[in-house]
């Protein structure tokens, strides 16, 4: 389990990405994971599910302060022995902690078939957490029937404080997403939807306050804190909105970014600000 810390989110403008870059380079050092790539970056695959009537988008976009996300996610191209991951993301206010278990890509249907979590999920000599977390998940598929929804995609540069290790910072760019989201398709490439292309999120997620020099590259970047979801968001670019329910979410409505339609679709109630 990853413990409970404060996520911040901002909407970025691209032409800003250099600029902040170099704003924050005294104060970072670059994620492991993506120091041997060219660029310094990597992409993260996500499948989310939701329940029947759609409870955790709605959730999300009616503000509930107490909430979860499900999700299986990967890293990268498609490779032998990728370890893959499911995870519960839990929301409380602006807290946010993880249940996450690893496991072998190519096992994931064998586990959903037979819920033998001892014989597939990936578990440190001694400690059964990861197990523990796989079991928390498969309550939850089961008992609230969930799906598949939507498959998200996008690159991140990820950093870490160079003075306080409880400090991160991403920027995740180029989202994209498909609908057909199905379990084997975690790292399938087409078709993928772009959501927005004029913009990227920058996320900062620490513990205790937020250090002085985030505080003031956001204050001079302007950067309003936004409840952003990239969940949402890629349902939105999909229009994968349930007969009994009109919503959208507020960031789709004032960006309509993902819906994309310029005031060209009729059919659109929204008013497109791109």
């Amino acid at each position: 389990m990853i413990l409970n810390r404060l996520e911040y989110k901002y909407l970025v403008p691209n032409e800003e990405l250099n600029d902040i870059r170099s704003e924050i380079r005294p104060f970072i050092r670059i994620d492991e994971y993506a120091l041997n790539r060219d660029p310094i970056e990597y992409t993260i695959r996500s499948i989310y599910f939701d329940t029947p009537a759609m409870s955790c988008y709605d959730e999300k976009i009616d503000g509930i302060k107490i909430r979860n996300k499900f999700r299986i996610r990967g890293y990268n191209e498609l490779k032998e022995n990728d370890i893959i991951f499911l995870e519960i993301k839990r929301k409380y206010n602006n807290f946010i902690s993880k249940n996450r278990a690893p496991l072998y890509n190519h096992n994931l249907q064998d586990l959903f078939i037979t819920k033998n979590v001892g014989k597939y999920i990936i578990c440190p000599e001694n400690n059964e957490q990861n197990q523990d977390d796989a079991r928390r998940f498969l309550y939850h598929y089961y008992a609230q029937k969930l799906s598949p929804t939507v498959l998200v995609v996008y690159e991140r540069e990820a950093f870490f404080g160079r003075f306080n290790e409880r400090v991160r910072i991403t920027f995740d760019k180029n989202l994209r997403s498909a609908d057909y989201a199905v379990t084997n398709k975690l790292f399938s490439e087409h078709p993928l939807k772009p959501v927005f292309t004029r913009h990227f999120i920058l996320e900062l997620k620490f513990r205790g306050g937020m250090p002085q020099w985030a505080r003031h590259i956001i204050g001079k970047f302007k950067l309003p804190r936004l409840a952003i979801s990239k969940y949402t968001l890629c349902i939105d670019s999909h229009r994968k909105l349930n007969n009994h329910r009109k919503k959208i979410s507020p960031i789709s409505i004032k960006y309509c970014f993902a819906l994309n339609c310029k005031g060209q679709d009729k059919k659109c109630s929204i008013i497109c600000k791109t």
